[in-house]
């Protein structure tokens, strides 16, 4: 978590990602299918995370 201070307030950032990359041009949807996993684990583990990896479908 990140403190950000805009003004005279304080907002909390939470950042999470996910990423896949490859070259599956057939494949693309399914690429961001497998991203959007990734991000979802991102979130369930801690959040403030990344996760990802080389696409499956290279």
């Amino acid at each position: 978590m990140k403190q950000v201070k805009i003004l005279d307030l304080k907002f909390d950032i939470h950042i999470s990602a996910g990423y896949v990359y490859g070259q599956a041009p057939d494949e693309v949807y399914e690429m961001i299918r497998e991203a959007d996993r990734m991000l979802y684990q991102s979130k369930d583990n801690v959040r403030n995370q990344i996760s990802g990896g080389p696409s499956r479908y290279n």
